[in-house]
């Protein structure tokens, strides 16, 4: 009696049981969609592109390519890092970035092969390039990509791995090579000291991640931080931001305000931007990539 009694029980939990273990499995990978997008320093109308996409071709014919920009600004690995960590989860699941913001090239630096639980794949160099969407969407699985029969099949130039190494790499995962065969897995890799936005004393603090071509400046402070501050759409904001100091309104779109008016307002992403309607901020007051921001609700 005590053992039917006993089974019972057991078998009522199976199903729990199941089900917990399910939930602590890891997410099956999600099979490449053919497309691979750039993310370079490369510059909007540079012959790399071209050469990179050339490599990709050539591995791959049947790849979608494209790019989120390839106008990171020169060397700047971080602000690589923020573009990413913004743009890259709008792509489908099974989506390959091919990422080269890369002083170190022809260097000992690694070339890092990242599979994301969000179902995407990433090649870049391990420089911290990946540290953001790493965060962002969890990782699934991370390799060298030093498997040198997915590169592509010269003797790699020491100045130009996005055309050898990387194009080809993201070409073959992008095809539906299975990210274990790019080489050996890692531990680790190289990540960035991350600016982080705080909050203290009425204030909160934060850098420029990103100016884009209209001159407006996007900063790391996100939505939940101005909202911190007790700042409500009509407000007005003290900032200053590099050198300079202004006054401007907290409004939700560019046309709140008069042409030329410098504004406030939470960006596409969840951050807070500063722009002039119709003008270019960063020019006015001449400061731009990384510089520091201080606001506060204006009395």
């Amino acid at each position: 009696m005590r053992y039917l009694v006993f089974l019972s029980l057991f078998m009522a939990l199976v199903p729990s049981l199941s089900a917990t273990a399910q939930d602590n499995a890891p997410p099956e990978p999600v099979p490449a969609n053919g497309m691979v997008i750039l993310v370079t320093d490369y510059g909007a109308d540079s012959v790399y592109v071209g050469a990179i996409k050339g490599a990709i071709y050539s591995t791959f014919p049947n790849a979608k390519v494209d790019a989120i920009t390839n106008s990171v600004p020169e060397f700047d690995v971080l602000a690589g890092a923020f573009c990413l960590a913004e743009a890259c989860p709008t792509y489908p699941p099974g989506t390959t970035f091919c990422c080269v913001v890369d002083p170190g090239v022809g260097t000992e630096r690694r070339v890092v092969v990242l599979r994301t639980k969000s179902g995407h794949l990433f090649v870049a160099p391990d420089n911290g390039l990946l540290t953001l969407v790493a965060d962002k969407l969890g990782v699934a699985a991370l390799f060298e990509g030093n498997n040198r029969a997915l590169w592509r099949a010269t003797i790699p130039s020491n100045t130009f791995h996005g055309r050898d190494i990387f194009g080809p790499l993201a070409a073959n995962l992008a095809s539906g090579v299975p990210i274990e065969k790019v080489g050996e897995p890692l531990a680790s890799m190289v990540r960035l000291d991350i600016p982080v936005s705080a909050v203290d004393n009425g204030k909160t603090t934060g850098v420029v991640i990103r100016v884009d071509s209209y001159g407006n400046m996007i900063t790391n402070i996100p939505q939940e931080n101005v909202a911190a501050l007790g700042v409500n759409e009509g407000d007005k904001l003290q900032v200053t931001l590099g050198k300079a100091e202004f006054v401007v309104p907290f409004v939700a779109t560019y046309g709140a305000v008069e042409k030329g008016t410098r504004l406030a307002l939470i960006q596409s992403a969840g951050y807070l931007e500063f722009a002039v309607n119709l003008g270019n901020l960063a020019n006015e007051i001449g400061e731009g990539l990384h510089a520091a921001v201080v606001v506060q609700k204006a009395p």
